[in-house]
């Protein structure tokens, strides 16, 4: 055999085996980094979406969980899976009032082709139903903390002054009235406007899109009654020497609570007779008193006074 022919026959052998390396190359190198083609299996969770409930019903209670998914298949499908997990959808058109229990379906739960469900927990969900209820309910408001000491909260209102709400009748039955969340009202004294959202029962929602109302609350002084004695009463428009008997008196006096504590009698009320073109003589006369802005005379004692002019001139 001469060289030729076997360098033709070692060539023969070897082009079939290049050409399968070159294949096994770059079948290696179309491969994910860390990719594997091996199985392994997998919990997750899948959120669930009650649909088709009938109308005039609703679910009462919280929200159902997830349910727990085994699943086995190829780790790249798996990984996958973790960041697109699927949802169920539970059917509910056959529900009545009560508690019904609904078997899970492992075949409505979407799956990549390579994927397949091996256990599913729970197999079965239980719902709790009730006849929705809709109800139009007065808005109350609700303060806390202590206005400024000398003023109070002389009234409330909410706009709109009423809501309409919804739920489960055995919880939106009980309901007669709604209440805003607290609005703090420590230390102020002037009336003001506030956006508030109103605080529902569990399970109860208001059927508008809103839960927000304008909460206007309204202050007002604290009155007081106070009596004050010993008040000088004084003689005036006369040329003439005079008395004035009783030369004293006591008012009872209503105001603010802090115009009244801060009432100095001597200096801020004035008490006196007109003697203006009265002769020398003796004559039964009523004093003018006056009183601080703000303030009312409730009684004064006594009411009448005698008043003497003598002759001579001051």
């Amino acid at each position: 055999m001469t060289m030729s022919h076997q360098n033709r026959n070692y060539r023969t052998c070897f082009y079939p085996l290049r050409l399968l390396g070159i294949l096994l190359v770059l079948l290696l190198c179309s491969l994910k980094p860390g990719q594997s083609s091996s199985v392994n299996e997998i919990e997750i969770l899948i959120p669930v979406d009650p649909y088709k409930l009938p109308d005039g019903l609703t679910l009462v209670g919280p929200a159902l969980k997830d349910i727990e998914v085994r699943v086995k298949g190829p780790v790249s499908v798996l990984d996958d899976l973790k960041q697109n997990e699927p949802r169920y959808k539970l059917d509910l058109s056959g529900v009545a009032v009560g508690m019904e229990s609904i078997a899970i379906n492992p075949d409505l739960i979407k799956m990549p082709a390579e994927a397949k469900i091996t256990r599913v927990n729970p197999a079965y969900l239980t719902v709790k139903v009730d006849r929705l209820l809709k109800k139009q309910v007065p808005v109350k408001v609700v303060v806390s903390g202590e206005p400024d000491g000398s003023y109070f909260i002389n009234g409330t209102l909410a706009k709109p002054a009423t809501m309409l709400i919804c739920g489960p009748e055995t919880s939106v039955g009980l309901v007669d009235e709604i209440f805003t969340k607290p609005i703090d009202v420590s230390a102020r004294s002037e009336s003001f406007k506030k956006e508030i959202a109103v605080d529902l029962a569990e399970g109860v929602e208001i059927c508008s899109s809103s839960n927000i109302v304008l909460a206007e609350v309204y202050f007002a002084e604290k009155v007081s009654t106070k009596r004050f004695a010993g008040i000088l009463v004084q003689g005036k428009n006369t040329i003439y020497e005079f008395n004035i008997s009783p030369g004293t008196l006591t008012l009872e006096i209503k105001g603010p609570l802090n115009i009244i504590n801060n009432l100095q009698p001597q200096k801020d009320i004035h008490v006196f007779v007109e003697l203006n073109n009265l002769k020398p003589g003796v004559y039964v006369r009523r004093a003018a008193i006056s009183l601080p802005l703000k303030t009312t005379l409730v009684n004064v004692e006594p009411e009448l006074f005698t008043v003497k002019i003598f002759g001579k001139k001051q």
